[in-house]
C-alpha cells in the first residue's frame, strides 16, 4: 500500500538546521533563557510538542530552542500578506517551519488537525497549544482535544512544555520583542496510548493529563 503524498511542506536541509543553529545563539545571547528537560525529547519518530501560550514569540523559539525542528501552525493571514512586508512575513514563516491555518469554522479546525496528522505522519515533531489561545494572565485554561486526538490516531509521544517570561519578552500589545529572559521546561514524555472506544472520554482524560503535566511544570518553575 503506497503512502499518500505530504499536504504539508516542511523545511529541512543543510541550509535551514544552520539557520535554526544561528538564531537559537541569537536567542540565548539576546535572552539569557533557562531551558531545562531537552532530554525528553525523542530524537526520532513522530512527537507532539504541548505548551502553554503567552507570548506571540513562542512557537518560532521552541522550534528553535528544541534538540528537532518542531511545526507550528500560524494564522493564514501570516502567508498571504502584499507587497514587502506580506513577502517578509511569508518568508519567515516559512522559515520557522510554521505553516497556513484558516480559522473559524469546523471545516478550518478539521483541516489543521489533518495537517498535523500529515506532519506526524513524516516522522516530524507537530506544536500544538491546547489551550488555543495565549493568556493574558498566565493562568493555565482548560485544555482542548485536538493534541490527545493526533496522539492516539498517529501514536506519537507527548512532551509536555512549561513556558514562564515570555509575556516579558513580547506582550500582546507590543510589535516587536525585548532582551527579557524566559525559561522553557520539556517535561517527561507521555506515550500514546492505544484507541479505546468510546473515544470522547479517552481524549479528555488524556488532554487532562496533558494539561496537568504543563501545570505542573509552570508551577515548579
Amino acid at each position: 500500500m503506497s503512502t499518500p503524498e505530504s499536504t504539508v511542506s516542511v523545511p529541512s536541509g543543510r541550509s535551514y538546521e544552520a539557520m535554526r543553529a544561528a538564531f537559537r545563539r541569537s536567542i540565548r545571547l539576546v535572552h539569557r533563557p533557562t531551558v531545562t528537560g531537552l532530554e525528553n525529547v525523542p530524537l526520532t519518530g513522530p512527537v507532539i510538542i504541548a505548551s502553554n501560550h503567552r507570548s506571540f514569540v513562542d512557537s518560532m523559539y521552541l522550534s528553535a530552542l528544541s534538540p528537532r525542528q518542531v511545526c507550528f501552525m500560524a494564522k493564514e493571514e501570516y502567508f498571504t500578506g502584499k507587497g514587502p512586508k506580506g513577502l517578509a512575513s511569508r518568508t519567515f514563516f516559512q522559515a520557522v517551519g510554521s505553516f497556513p491555518v484558516r480559522r473559524g469554522s469546523t471545516a478550518d479546525a478539521v483541516k489543521a488537525l489533518e495537517d498535523g496528522e500529515d506532519i506526524l505522519r513524516q516522522g516530524k515533531i507537530f506544536g500544538i497549544y491546547p489551550e488555543g489561545t495565549r493568556t493574558r494572565t498566565g493562568a493555565i485554561g482548560t485544555g482542548k482535544t485536538g493534541a490527545a486526538e493526533l496522539a492516539i490516531r498517529t501514536g506519537a509521544t507527548i512532551v509536555p512544555v512549561g513556558i514562564m517570561g515570555t509575556e516579558d519578552v513580547m506582550a500582546v500589545e507590543q510589535r516587536f520583542p525585548r532582551p527579557a529572559t524566559f525559561t522553557v521546561r520539556f517535561g517527561e514524555p507521555i506515550p500514546a496510548p492505544a484507541r479505546q472506544q468510546p473515544a470522547g472520554p479517552q481524549r479528555r482524560a488524556l488532554t487532562e493529563q496533558i494539561m496537568a503535566a504543563i501545570a505542573e511544570l509552570v508551577d515548579d518553575a
